[in-house]
């Protein structure tokens, strides 16, 4: 017996130093913009950072481990002859990567689903405000239609229901799937005072997104309507939205362009809000991605879980409400200390009339550069006597209420 016990623990030594072989010299090559990667990464194998755009074949010829964001197009063509074991994405989207091609490579991949659900939603929720104090509107009876209702779009509907608004949802897939989904036709939505997008990139097939407003959409929704982008800029004909925007008399709000990093000068010059695709930035949904893909990896690995990610104090966590007796006015100036959405409009501006080389540049710059954004359940807010009835509402936003 006590001989059996001496070769198992021999065996074992023997397999933990084989481990740690082969993670010194697995090659883990990584997007330079994934934060706290390297932290998360460098125990795993030997990490290298590189741009996501600048990816190459060449890059990967003895790489093992690829870890992206949506940046980085994953196609045949830039894996073919490596020999990748394993591709993850620390995003929730996953457009960018061809799963057909890795699942006849016999590639492992993960993504992120769902790592920046909450902060969308904040930020569909911070522009609304922005744009309802701005035009004298009040959320109560305004009817929302929330288009994709997966991870993000779920609770963006949740937020919008919380502060007044009704709230329509529509997704066949999900209604396929959940009897219980109550899904609104697209119609329905087409004649909603707001209309918000959060479905994923679909080119084809029975619930194809590529271009799912164009020209006849467009001509089918109100005239003071407020139409949001924050999914894939491919999911609107830039066109149709461009003319769109021109002979209507409405508000828009977009995180997306079709052609990213390039992104329609005139379209950024008449819209409320136009941003980097930075929606779903805050640093909680950033280091959830980061988070995902470690633990996901260990997992492929075989190897303990021992990062966490680490976040740093907030200088100013309360927030004074002020005499804002109504929610709308409440809410735009608590978001606005925590997230000014405008000052990202202006720097995306900044490049405005600049060539579609320097437009590029910019947007990538912005977005490699972002400022560091928390998300509400990081504040608490301080009511008073005159706005205290709003504390049950804003609790549902996950805010701290005082």
């Amino acid at each position: 017996m006590i001989m059996v016990i001496q070769i198992l623990r021999k065996y074992k030594f023997i397999f933990l130093n084989l481990a740690k072989l082969i993670l010194t010299t697995m090659k883990i090559l990584v997007d330079e913009n994934i934060p706290q990667a390297k932290e998360a990464f460098s125990s795993l194998g030997e990490v290298n950072f590189v741009a996501g755009r600048s990816i190459t074949n060449e890059m990967l010829n003895d790489v093992d481990v690829l870890l992206i964001r949506s940046v980085t197009k994953v196609t045949e063509q830039l894996i073919a002859g490596t020999k990748i074991k394993y591709i993850a994405t620390a995003t929730a989207g996953t457009d960018h990567v061809d799963k057909d091609c890795l699942a006849k490579l016999n590639i492992k991949f993960d993504d992120a689903a769902g790592c920046n659900a909450y902060s969308v939603a904040e930020y569909i929720i911070t522009a609304l405000s922005k744009i309802f104090v701005e035009n004298n509107l009040r959320f109560k009876n305004k009817n929302l239609g929330v288009i994709g209702c997966g991870n993000v779009g779920s609770k963006v509907a949740r937020f919008a229901k919380a502060i007044g608004f009704n709230v329509l949802c529509n997704d066949p897939p999900l209604a396929r799937r959940d009897k219980n989904f109550q899904n609104y036709s697209f119609e329905e939505i087409l004649n909603c005072d707001i209309i918000t997008l959060h479905v994923p990139l679909n080119m084809n097939g029975i619930d194809k997104t590529h271009h799912l407003f164009s020209e006849i959409e467009f001509s089918k929704l109100k005239k003071n309507v407020i139409f949001i982008n924050a999914a894939r800029g491919e999911v609107v004909e830039t066109n149709s939205l461009r003319n769109f925007i021109s002979t209507n008399n409405n508000s828009t709000i977009l995180d997306v362009w079709e052609f990213e990093p390039d992104f329609d000068s005139e379209i950024l010059s008449n819209i409320d809000i136009g941003t980097t695709h930075i929606a779903g930035y805050s640093l909680e949904g950033k280091l959830n991605g980061t988070k995902y893909v470690y633990d996901k990896l260990c997992n492929f690995l075989g190897v303990p879980i021992g990062w966490e990610p680490r976040y740093p104090e907030i200088a100013n966590p309360i927030i004074d409400s002020g005499d804002m007796d109504s929610l709308e006015h409440l809410l735009n100036n608590v978001t606005n200390q925590i997230y000014p959405i405008a000052e990202d409009h202006k720097l995306l501006f900044e490049a405005v009339d600049k060539t579609e080389f320097e437009r590029k540049k910019h947007f990538d710059l912005l977005r490699k550069n972002y400022r560091v954004r928390r998300e509400f359940n990081n504040y608490t807010i301080k009511l008073n006597q005159t706005n205290n009835h709003f504390k049950e509402q804003l609790e549902k936003l996950r805010f701290n209420i005082i």
